[in-house]
């Protein structure tokens, strides 16, 4: 009885279980010995038994099975002269004679185990090797794991013992970890900027005048690469802000604050893109560049390359959001005088292509013409006609569905009433700033092989002949904006 694995030899956990606590403080943990016969585990809340009812149990202290039989003659339950030992009682009953005749061997009850126990009745705690692992592997109180020891008696996670424990088996008491500092987020653009002025500082060392340090040379690349990122900033603000109520002002600060000529490309980037994103502001962007375009045409024929362009490439991915906000600022370029009337006839007939047009296409369609079809009724009425009859055979053969249908009848009224709800420039009080004589139109068509986008303006390039662009640029600016070439201010 006194234990199963009696037999085995002590193992490095059994001898670790002798003498660790997890308090830190040492403990003896002896195998004590089973309790008496008299003695034995409380029985819980659990409901009594009628007498020889149950089946035969198996005692956990001598592992012997006894089976139930009636009750001796004369005695209770727990109670008999001969002190019977008996199995299913009720809760809590004693299995001892109060006489205490009946004693525990002296081989099963270990000397000093009464003294251990002091009589409380401890819960059996029978040592294996199991416990041991579980009680080693468990983590110790008041601190977190404690790494293996070394040969040396040291901890592999940097922790130290507490001097207090003269085994050096005490808790390990870890240095509190500092937290990692915050990441601060630094937008590209300011982080650029400041590598530029890193960069300039560092090539500006040790070059001080007598007046002190000399100013970086608008030569050099760190000067030009300020420069870009400043005009790129405020062309994108200008398009931003663009309204029909700010176009003024805002025309007359993009001449005066960016240079367009070296700017055309990141310009005409920004118009593209944000028609895409607000194509109800593509009135506002076609008078902008109607204004740039009678002043710098090269500006206005690049921006309709990659309009056509990209209108060629949407409708080839068959992406109908972008081909009809393209299609949205063409119209407008169109109705401004900068495009030639037979792009928007080429783009009418590629949409009504084929025998059965998608229902995509001809809302498309639908759409453009309403854009464009009173200046186009204007300067080609036989080109309006071809496509309006076009639009008739497909409403009278049915073979489009029910939606394109209600579309091509809509635009039916509406050419009837002359398209006197879509005039060719909203808003013709703000947004009407070029008189039509003025104007430069381009015979740019759809199947242009020369087309180019010109990517490389969109992006920084180290200019030799910096001084002499910019030099260029302040004579154009003084013509737009009527400055005095003596005195340099500006008079509108």
């Amino acid at each position: 009885a006194a234990g199963r694995f009696s037999h085995l030899p002590k193992t490095m956990a059994d001898e670790e279980e002798d003498h660790l606590d997890y308090e830190g403080e040492e403990e003896d943990n002896d195998p004590p010995a089973p309790q008496p016969q008299g003695q034995g585990r409380q029985a819980g809340p659990a409901a009594p038994t009628k007498p020889g009812a149950g089946d035969s149990e198996t005692d956990d202290s001598d592992g012997e099975d006894v089976a139930d039989g009636p009750p001796p003659p004369g005695g209770k339950d727990g109670g008999g002269n001969g002190g019977e030992k008996k199995t299913g009682g009720g809760a809590g009953d004693s299995d001892t004679d109060p006489s205490g005749d009946e004693k525990a061997p002296a081989s099963e009850k270990p000397p000093g185990a009464d003294e251990e126990d002091g009589g409380s009745g401890k819960e059996d705690r029978r040592p294996n090797a199991l416990a041991a692992t579980r009680a080693l592997s468990a983590p110790r109180a008041g601190g977190g794991d404690a790494g293996p020891a070394g040969k040396d008696g040291r901890r592999d996670d940097g922790g130290r013992r507490d001097g207090n424990d003269p085994n050096g088996r005490g808790r390990v008491r870890l240095a509190p970890a500092r937290p990692p500092e915050p990441a601060r987020y630094v937008p590209p653009a300011k982080r650029r900027l400041l590598e530029m002025q890193r960069r300039a500082a560092e090539g500006l060392a040790g070059n001080h005048g007598p007046d002190g340090p000399d100013p970086v040379p608008a030569t050099s690349e760190a000067a030009q690469r300020a420069s870009w990122e400043k005009l790129h900033r405020t062309i994108n603000g200008t398009v931003n802000r663009l309204s029909p109520r700010t176009i003024k002002p805002l025309i007359h600060g993009l001449f005066r604050d960016a240079n367009l000529l070296r700017g055309r490309g990141v310009l005409c980037r920004s118009l593209l893109a944000a028609s895409l994103a607000s194509p109800d502001y593509a009135p506002s962007y076609a008078a902008l560049m109607a204004v740039v375009n009678t002043k710098l045409p090269e500006v206005g024929e690049l921006l309709l390359s990659r309009a056509v362009l990209s209108f060629r490439r949407y409708y080839r991915l068959r992406d109908r959001a972008a081909v009809s906000s393209t299609l949205a600022l063409l119209g407008h370029l169109f109705n401004q005088g900068m495009a030639h009337e037979l792009l928007s006839l080429q783009i009418l007939t590629v949409l009504l292509e084929g025998d059965v047009p998608t229902e995509d296409s001809v809302d498309v369609a639908v759409g453009y013409l309403c854009t464009v079809g009173r200046r186009l009724s204007e300067v080609s009425p036989a080109g309006v006609h071809a496509v309006m009859e076009r639009m008739r055979g497909l409403l009278h053969e049915g073979s489009i569905g029910r939606r394109a249908q209600y579309r091509v009848e809509t635009l039916l009224k509406v050419k009837r009433g002359g398209f006197a709800d879509y005039p060719p420039i909203p808003d013709a009080d703000e947004l009407d700033l070029v008189e039509e004589e003025d104007q430069i139109t381009f015979d740019t068509g759809l199947d242009d092989p020369g087309l180019k986008m010109e990517d490389h303006l969109d992006r920084f390039r180290y200019d030799e002949d910096y001084d002499g662009g910019e030099e260029e640029w302040s004579k154009i600016r003084g013509e737009i904006l009527g400055e005095d070439s003596d005195s340099g201010s500006g008079s509108g």
